[in-house]
């Protein structure tokens, strides 16, 4: 007779507590319920066996794909990055949470793995699509798109109609144009207009 065949579970990453410091160190505290409390008590759901900790410390709940910390009256007080909490408050990937004394590091790896992602999609180096211009080889460019002669840039820019032609021949050169109607399609074609 066969034995039916078992299907392995679906692991799912949860958001845990990592104590780095003191008696604690190395200590993981596995966040999987949706509203518990953590304290020094045994009946809390994640108990933190450090006399400075409050015997029921802190509310931890998880709502809408958060996790909100709650500080329920302890005595030596609760905080995320060093500042008091003064309501339920929304931990982040990598806060550190303070019970008291007591610090331990939030991770939450579906906010680390959507953090990797995004840093993928953003870290692509930025690539340039036409030649560099100068500040001004580009107000020039761009007063020739709007049809001014070589006379009139020059009156607007405070220079000479032969200063013009100069950075309209560099225009043309770096753009690999001969003439302005060119060098304004070219410049639209590669975003510089």
């Amino acid at each position: 007779m066969e034995q039916p065949v078992q299907k392995a579970q679906k692991i799912v990453p949860v958001p845990t507590l990592h104590f780095s410091e003191g008696s604690l160190a190395g200590r993981v505290v596995r966040l999987d319920r949706d509203d518990a409390t953590i304290g020094r008590r045994e009946d809390n759901a994640y108990v933190v066996p450090d006399p400075r900790v409050s015997r029921v410390h802190a509310q931890i709940r998880k709502e809408a794909g958060s996790v909100i910390v709650t500080d329920l009256g302890s005595s030596a007080g609760t905080k995320v990055n060093g500042t008091e909490l003064s309501g339920p408050t929304v931990v982040r990937h990598g806060d550190r949470v303070s019970l008291g004394p007591v610090t331990a590091t939030f991770e939450d790896p579906a906010a680390a793995s959507q953090a990797e992602e995004a840093t993928m999609v953003f870290d692509v180096p930025k690539v340039e699509t036409g030649p560099h211009l100068s500040p001004r080889q580009q107000q020039v460019l761009e007063l020739m798109a709007e049809g001014m002669t070589n006379s009139e840039i020059g009156e607007q820019l405070g220079v000479t109609e032969r200063t013009v032609k100069a950075y309209a021949q560099e225009l043309y050169d770096k753009l690999g144009v001969r003439n302005r109607a060119g060098a304004v399609a070219e410049a639209a074609k590669l975003g510089l207009l």
